[in-house]
């Protein structure tokens, strides 16, 4: 199937169940899921998030966020931007309808220009009747003055908190409901030697991602980055490292220890499978919708398919795969039932088809458009 045809795949069931045999990964006769075109959208995606009626979805290099029809994906419109505008939007959280949390990284990391990361609280409305959307910002917390270089991820605690990983130095930070800041995990120094194990960054040979070569700059490897709380635990990915790991949310504060000695709580649930040479798991989702479902759904964006892992065993099972749905797949996040469906939505930023982060290519290869997945389950 062409990419032409890709898109113009009939919708029905609201939306929810375009269906395209061809994305569907088999395990015996029924598939897990189907995955089918959303959204085609124009310029570069990472973050996501959604309700019942909106689905929402960060556009970096466009420094916006942009609104669709939860059902079509029909846009909308536009996150009103905040004084002096988006600097890089890069991930989502809708923590309850109504209210949307866009994480602000300020820019790539750069010597030359500080890269000041900023968390927006949006509270919104609409009505896909009257194709209406508007929002107002609510609250910005910056972590200026502090010792953050690059942030990745945001992710909202049951409790009304917020985690922040920083990739770079390897850390966890924590935002209070009154706008506060304090360290959860970080290290205790800048040293190489202090980094946090599980947390810090490291070393990333080159790997092939869909027969494109791919490589960050000096082969360096981000640590922590995407992140999913479930069940008093705090899951994270990590670049350098591959795998799942998690720490209890109880000891990202705990008063009895010092910010570096906290990480001694980190623990494996997924190992990086072994004979992998490298591997990054992103877009880490839990349905928060079956609080009884133990299983992560993740992106694994070098292979270019989503997967699920039972965090009590670490088995892990493929959902699906398809090098267009899940062009380097970076963000997911479960929606909110409908008519008894469960769905969630993934986007993909092509790492390994753009010069800027991929090193072992000199222009750009994109594939246009940047093309937002519904994921539909079966089982």
């Amino acid at each position: 199937m062409n990419r032409t045809k890709l898109l113009m795949v009939p919708t029905v069931l609201f939306g929810l169940l375009t269906f395209n045999p061809g994305t569907a990964v088999r395990s015996s006769s029924l598939p897990v899921a189907l995955s089918v075109p959303f959204a085609a959208l124009n310029d570069l995606t990472h973050g996501v998030a959604g309700d019942e009626l909106f689905v929402f979805v960060a556009q970096p290099q466009a420094a916006k966020v942009t609104v669709l029809n939860r059902f079509t994906g029909i846009e909308v419109g536009e996150v009103p931007a905040p004084p002096g505008g988006f600097r890089l939007p890069f991930t989502l959280r809708v923590p309850q309808s109504g209210k949307l949390v866009v994480l602000d990284s300020g820019g790539f990391p750069n010597p030359a220009i500080p890269s000041i990361p900023v968390v927006y609280d949006y509270s919104y409305a609409g009505s896909l009747v009257h194709h209406s959307f508007h929002a107002e910002m609510t609250r910005a917390v910056s972590f200026a003055g502090l010792p953050l270089v690059f942030t990745e991820d945001v992710e909202i605690l049951p409790d009304g908190r917020y985690v922040v990983s920083e990739s770079v130095l390897g850390g966890l930070w924590v935002i209070h409901s009154d706008g506060s800041i304090a360290p959860g995990i970080t290290p205790a120094s800048f040293a190489p030697q202090d980094a946090i194990p599980g947390l810090g960054p490291g070393f990333l040979p080159q790997v092939e991602v869909g027969g494109i070569p791919f490589a960050i700059a000096g082969n360096f490897g981000p640590g922590v980055g995407s992140m999913a709380d479930h069940d008093g635990f705090l899951y994270f990915g990590n670049t350098a490292l591959g795998g799942v790991r998690r720490v209890p949310v109880a000891s990202l504060e705990d008063p009895t220890r010092l910010p570096h000695e906290r990480g001694a709580d980190i623990e494996v649930v997924s190992p990086k499978p072994a004979g992998v040479t490298a591997e990054v798991i992103k877009g880490l989702t839990f349905n928060r919708w079956r609080p009884d479902d133990h299983r992560l759904v993740a992106a694994d964006p070098f292979s270019l398919r989503l997967i699920r892992i039972n965090i009590q065993t670490g088995q892990r099972e493929v959902i699906a795969a398809d090098p267009l749905l899940f062009n380097f797949p970076v963000a997911a996040q479960f929606l909110p039932p409908a008519a008894g469906i469960q769905s969630l939505v993934v986007v993909s930023d092509q790492e390994h088809r753009l010069a800027a982060i991929n090193a072992a290519i000199s222009t750009d290869i994109l594939q246009l458009p940047f093309i937002a997945t519904k994921v539909v389950f079966l089982r």
